[in-house]
């Protein structure tokens, strides 16, 4: 049995601006997190407060959170019971419980002030992870699979959430076993959860393939911090093919250098695309890679050529790549002041003032009326992709952040994001997210004068 690494180096290179969210089950390994996150915070004057999610789907999680809370309140740490209200859903629960509780955990961290929130997850779940990973890029799924290798990099150290807070997993290195041997040597009970053994989980399956192959743990988490090294790599040379190969025109529109830019490594040329697609598309996850490797072919070839793909329109002008919104599968939405919104997964947009505002995609109803009204034409090429920019209504005003400036006077600030990368995003595409948020710089510069 390793000895558990000290608090310090654990939580090294977690430096807290605000409280630090601690995300506490009652289970080993999330009490074993906020006692070491406690002896942490002694020596580095974090300021801690625990959250409880009660999901509702079981009678005993109020109890637990109860327990969580006496805890806590030994330790002097504030502690907060969260709830999942509504209607749960018929399939896919596990899935859906993992989304509300970190949308929930989040808001409340955002309410606080909280900057960073951590939660236990292990080299086990590390393990586990990378097995069921594993399995669904075996050979015969290449089709689905979004890119070769990128999930074998298993649960990041740190990753962002939605809201952009900063989510840490401390003890991603540490075993199951360590942190149960922590908690008797204090000693401090904890709580075991009764879906850990319901064999209708394919985590629950999983656990049990690797408990029985005493090797394999190993190797799933070697292999882990390969190809997380390797995604990292990639990333890296995505980001500066993107930088050196994309220009950005009203629409937006992404020019893309596909002739430059094919010569380049193929991994790194296919993510690239990947990339360009999820920010024009604004589709939840990635493009399938083999679905790239068709168009990478077609961009390739001699004759002209126009697709779509993961909601974008890629059309092909000689040797480079015009990719843009199509105009289907928007919808409207309604941004309270001082709220944020992510709009058709593409455009975070805050509403700094003191109205409603309306968003929606422009149409080519809109367009036409939009330029009788200003008895002018508004210049993009292609016109196409003014149909599916964003039009923003306050009151009386029209505002088109993708298209127009409004030199930082109008009641929206809006920049382009992606959220197939932004949305839980792993440290190892941090390169790929810094290039995404540096766009805003060029958005501004190649925004029309609004008249």
């Amino acid at each position: 049995m390793t000895v558990l690494p000290s608090p310090e180096s654990l939580f090294s290179g977690l430096a807290p601006r605000g409280i630090v969210t601690v995300a506490v089950s009652g289970g080993g390994d999330s009490l074993a997190l906020l006692l070491l996150a406690h002896a942490w915070a002694q020596t580095s004057g974090a300021t801690l407060h625990a959250v409880t999610v009660d999901h509702g789907l079981r009678p005993e999680a109020a109890a637990e959170a109860a327990f969580v809370a006496g805890m806590s309140e030994g330790l002097d740490i504030d502690h907060t019971t969260l709830g999942w209200e509504g209607i749960k859903p018929f399939s896919g629960i596990a899935d859906a419980a993992r989304r509300a509780r970190y949308q929930l955990i989040e808001e409340f961290a955002q309410a606080i002030g909280s900057d960073l929130i951590l939660t236990g997850h292990t080299a086990d779940d590390q393990a586990e992870t990378v097995y069921m990973r594993l399995m669904r890029e075996a050979p015969g799924d290449h089709g689905s699979a979004t890119s070769l290798g990128r999930g074998l990099a298993g649960i990041a150290r740190t990753s962002l959430l939605p809201g952009g807070t900063m989510l840490a997993r401390p003890l991603i290195g540490v075993s199951r076993r360590q942190l149960r041997a922590y908690l008797r040597s204090l000693p401090q009970s904890w709580i075991e959860d009764p879906t850990n053994e319901d064999t209708t989980y394919e985590r629950v399956r999983v656990r049990a393939i690797i408990a029985a192959g005493p090797q394999l743990r190993a190797r799933l988490i070697g292999l882990a911090g390969v190809m997380a090294r390797m995604r990292a790599q990639l990333s890296r040379e995505a980001a500066a093919l993107l930088s050196r190969a994309t220009t950005v025109r009203p629409g937006p529109v992404f020019l893309f250098d596909a002739g430059w830019a094919r010569q380049r490594p193929e991994p790194v040329y296919h993510f690239a695309l990947q990339v360009l697609i999820a920010l024009a598309g604004g589709e939840e996850h990635l493009v399938a890679r083999s679905r790239i490797a068709a168009l990478a072919a077609r961009l390739a070839g001699p004759a002209t050529a126009k697709m779509t793909l993961g909601g974008a329109v890629i059309e092909k002008a000689g040797k480079s790549a015009r990719i843009y919104r199509e105009m289907r599968n928007m919808r409207s939405a309604q941004v309270e002041p001082g709220e944020k919104y992510v709009w058709d997964g593409r455009l975070e947009i805050v509403n700094r003032g003191r109205e409603t505002v309306h968003v929606g995609p422009l149409s080519v109803v809109g367009l036409d009326r939009l330029e009788k009204q200003r008895a002018r034409p508004i210049v993009a090429r292609p016109r196409a992709a003014l149909h599916s920019t964003a039009m923003v209504r306050a009151g009386r005003q029209v505002f088109l952040p993708q298209v127009e400036s409004d030199d930082g006077r109008g009641p929206v600030a809006a920049r382009i994001t992606a959220r197939a990368i932004e949305h839980y995003c792993a440290d190892s595409d941090f390169p790929i997210l810094e290039w995404i948020r540096a766009l805003d710089i060029e958005r501004k510069a190649f925004l029309l004068p609004r008249p």
